[in-house]
Order: C-alpha cells, then sequence, then structure tokens
C-alpha cells in the first residue's frame, strides 16, 4: 500500500507551483461559464491542463510556512523550493516555538545535508518520483470523471465555476493507485478567468480495494481536499491540504490517516538560489523564540 499513499501524499509539495498562463480562454471569463454549461469536461481538461503547465518543475523559487498536524504531530517549517529541490527548516511542534537545545539539533541536521551529496540526491529522487505521481493524477481527472455544472461559488476572490464529479463508468484505472478514482464523487472549483483549480473536495461513497483486497481497502466516508489561491507575491499556490481516510492494509492492518496541511507567507527568493543557498538561508534565520507567532 505504500506506493499508493505516497500517490496521495505527493499533493503536498508538487502543488505548490507558481501562476503561469496556459490556456485561459480570455481574461473575462465569459467563454469559460459557457463552457462549464455545454462541455465541463472541456473545461476540466483544459484546467488540467494548466495545472500540468505548472507542476514540478515550473515552479520558481520562493519560500513559505507550512503547518502540517497529523494524529501523532503538530510541526511547522520553513520551506525554500530552488530549481534543485526543496529544503526546510522545523520551527514549531505543536504551535510552540523550538527550545534553544531543539534549535541547535535542527541547524546540524541542516548543515549535515549541505555536506553531505548523497542525502540531498536521495531527496531530490524522491520528489521527482512524488511528483510524477501527483501528475499522473492530474492527466487522469478529465477522463476518470463525469463533470456537471452546478452554478458558481462565492469566494473573496469572486464567483468561481463549481463542477460536481462522479466516476466515469467506462474508465478503466491504469493501475492499483489509480483506483481510488473509481470510488470517489465530489465538487470542484475553477477559476474563471485563468482556468486554475481553486478547489477539490472529493468522498470516498465506496469500499476502494487493492489486489483483490490483499494489498488492501479503503472504506466509504474517507475525504480528500485540496485548495488553491492566488498569492500577492508568487502567483497560485496550495493554501490547503486535507485528507482523512479509514482502511486496512495487507489484509488485517488497520490505516487511519488524518492530515491536514496549511501553506502561507510565500514570498519569492531569487531565482539564482541552489539548494545550498536555501540551506545557508535557513541556518541564518531567526530563532523560532523570535519568529512571529505561529497561527493556531
Amino acid at each position: 500500500m505504500k506506493p499508493f499513499f505516497l500517490f496521495l501524499l505527493g499533493f503536498s509539495m508538487a502543488l505548490i507551483v507558481p501562476t503561469k498562463r496556459a490556456g485561459a480562454l480570455d481574461n473575462s471569463g465569459r467563454d469559460a461559464w459557457s463552457l462549464a454549461q455545454s462541455n465541463p469536461a472541456e473545461l476540466m481538461r483544459q484546467a488540467s491542463q494548466n495545472e500540468l503547465a505548472n507542476s514540478y518543475g515550473h515552479r520558481v523559487p520562493l519560500r513559505y510556512r507550512l503547518r502540517k498536524t497529523t494524529v501523532k504531530s503538530d510541526i511547522t517549517k520553513e520551506i525554500v523550493e530552488t530549481a534543485d529541490g526543496g529544503v526546510a527548516r522545523l520551527i514549531a511542534i505543536r504551535g510552540l516555538p523550538l527550545s534553544h537545545s531543539e534549535d541547535q539539533q535542527e541547524i546540524e541536521r541542516l548543515r549535515s545535508l549541505a555536506a553531505n551529496p548523497a542525502i540531498e540526491a536521495h531527496r531530490r529522487n524522491n520528489e521527482i518520483r512524488d511528483a510524477e505521481r501527483v501528475r499522473k493524477f492530474m492527466r487522469l481527472l478529465p477522463e476518470a470523471f463525469l463533470y456537471r455544472s452546478a452554478g458558481s461559488a462565492s469566494t473573496e476572490n469572486g464567483a468561481m465555476i463549481r463542477l460536481t464529479f462522479s466516476p466515469n463508468p467506462k474508465f478503466s484505472p491504469p493501475d492499483f493507485g489509480s483506483r481510488i478514482l473509481s470510488g470517489i464523487r465530489g465538487e470542484v472549483w475553477i477559476d474563471p478567468t485563468e482556468l486554475r483549480l481553486v478547489r477539490m473536495e472529493g468522498r470516498i461513497f465506496k469500499t476502494v480495494d487493492f489486489g483483490w483486497g490483499i494489498l488492501g481497502e479503503l472504506y466509504p466516508r474517507g475525504t480528500l481536499l485540496i485548495e488553491q489561491s492566488k498569492t500577492a507575491n508568487c502567483g497560485w499556490q496550495l493554501a490547503r491540504l486535507g485528507m482523512h481516510l479509514e482502511g486496512k492494509e495487507l489484509l488485517f492492518k488497520s490505516l487511519h490517516i488524518a492530515t491536514e496541511e496549511t501553506a502561507t507567507d510565500y514570498q519569492p527568493v531569487p531565482r539564482g538560489w541552489t539548494y545550498r543557498d536555501a540551506v545557508r538561508w535557513l541556518i541564518q534565520l531567526p530563532s523560532p523564540s523570535a519568529m512571529p507567532a505561529i497561527q493556531r
């Protein structure tokens, strides 16, 4: 089951991308609203293409703060993304800044990363692998589901096109990981001007098995949520990721995933920054106790 769940968890980093126009219909968005009525599947195809055009490998260097909570942990990291990949510094646990000794351990960890090319290469390979899983998911969206117009959704950035989706009975999942798409229905919001996915929320409505139930199963009522927003300085970026899944793996082992991620404070960094530049910048950050308070 591990490859399948890495396929899902890959969203957390691989959807953090810059805005890059790649096929918006026009600046008014009128054509997009019309297309939502006449051919919602085509609208979804174009939005999916835009996400692919802005996926891993196309983003510009930036930094941001990520808070991730699970059943067992609650951590906040300052993250820098460069053309060489990303690097992070832990700054808080359960919303509280690291102690002096914890912070020193984190700095030593970063120094070890910068000094060890093998660690950097392994991290880079993992990023590329996980990003490809996300790209596969985006490529499958137009054909995996049937879409219907559901009017509009009000947001602080204006009205968004709202589509509902349900499994396409003609879709044949190409692998075990993709089988989850046959058991999800929900809705997606699309920005009518730039054709970017603003929100996608799905609920598992039936048991989905992997490997005839031998590898595992996901039970009904699990949920997946992805939200993107247009930031002031870095274009469209991941704002929130939520996964709540129940099931079993390898026949008998219970499975419970409850993950919430929120990303904030996106800022650009110099385009020429390398992975080691990012490490040096993170090491020079003020101690976590001197940083702004972590939002709860």
